[in-house]
């Protein structure tokens, strides 16, 4: 399978040369141009460590023109043409060279024109301000020994953590943090260092509040989130890397759609809908999600009704051990550094 992918791979170079390219050598009316050679040559080592002799350069286009006669074999068997990795190793490359291509490097004032009629788009993501305390799971040290002690230190911060948090922490906590009362700064929901059932927990917490007890693979936790910042605007400048690549991707979305529509128009696609419809498929379990409770004086949301699916994709399910409201409207409830 890997090999049938690098040999067709190592085919679409010459397909796509440029005119201006030199030929080399021709494998059965393929070509082999000089840029292929000359980037093939760059990784040979000359027997002088100077320069590669004749006989060193047709070592090296002789590897080219067997890999150019294996990917034309390779392009005979229906059963290559039918592997998945293979179809998409084309695709890709088909796209790059031949429709990605002709995108232009954009200019600022392009870019700038896109940023504004995206609206929105660009901003910094939530944060929360946040600590946590950790009772360890060992050796001597069973799950529900650490929840059992956990649960001791949420009855000491619960009714007034942002004054004894810190300080418990730093006597009884195990995590990294502790000598900086749990505190880990301002984490975002995919910040990479954290524990996912962390990170959850401190955005499914109220400000100036702490989580109930949950557990982790690391043991027993509690979080406090003295503080959140809602996304916030970017600017321009602040933006630059993110438009350029949102434009990118827009312009790549566009020149595949016409190079496919182009491609549809010349070609024949027959669909038998009688052998689509009887395809058998796995029927997945839908995940349960969580239901925030309507607030004082707002109705309720309506239940959609049956046989329709809303198109949105739906919040992650809220943990189990948390009973605060995920959010808080309440701006008096958000204490800022």
């Amino acid at each position: 399978m890997f090999l049938a992918l690098c040999v067709f791979l190592s085919s679409v170079p010459a397909a796509f040369a440029a005119d201006s390219d030199p030929v080399v050598a021709r494998v059965q009316g393929s070509e082999i141009h000089a840029s292929e050679f000359a980037a093939a040559a760059k990784k040979a080592k000359p027997a002088d460590g100077v320069a590669l002799t004749p006989d060193e350069r047709r070592v090296v286009l002789d590897g080219l023109v067997d890999e150019r006669l294996l990917a034309l074999e390779a392009q005979k068997s229906q059963e290559t043409l039918n592997n998945p990795l293979v179809r998409k190793a084309l695709v890709r490359a088909y796209l790059e060279e031949e429709v990605y291509e002709e995108i232009k490097e954009p200019t600022d004032a392009v870019l700038q024109k896109f940023y504004e009629q995206n609206p929105g788009l660009y901003a910094t993501a939530e944060t929360a301000r946040a600590s946590r305390m950790l009772v360890r799971v060992g050796p001597k040290v069973t799950p529900a020994a650490a929840k059992a002690a956990a649960d001791k230190l949420y009855a000491a911060v619960a009714k007034d953590p942002k004054r004894t948090f810190a300080a418990t922490a730093k006597k009884a906590s195990g995590d990294e943090n502790r000598d900086q009362g749990g505190d880990m700064g301002f984490v975002t929901r995919a910040d990479k260092k954290l524990d996912k059932t962390v990170l959850k927990t401190v955005f499914f917490t109220k400000v100036a509040t702490v989580s109930k007890v949950f557990m982790t693979r690391e043991g027993a936790n509690i979080v406090y989130v003295s503080a959140r910042r809602a996304p916030a605007p970017k600017t321009f400048e602040q933006a630059h890397a993110d438009v350029k690549k949102s434009w990118k991707a827009a312009k790549m979305d566009d020149a595949k759609k016409a190079r496919m529509a182009k491609i549809e128009k010349a070609s024949k696609v027959a669909v038998d809908d009688a052998a689509l419809t009887a395809v058998v498929l796995p029927v997945r379990k839908a995940r349960p999600t969580a239901v925030k409770p309507a607030k004082p004086g707002k109705p309720a949301a309506a239940k959609p009704a049956a046989g329709k699916v809303k198109a949105k994709a739906q919040p992650d399910p809220e943990p189990e051990i948390i009973d605060e409201d995920p959010e808080s409207d309440d701006p008096d409830e958000e204490e800022e550094e």
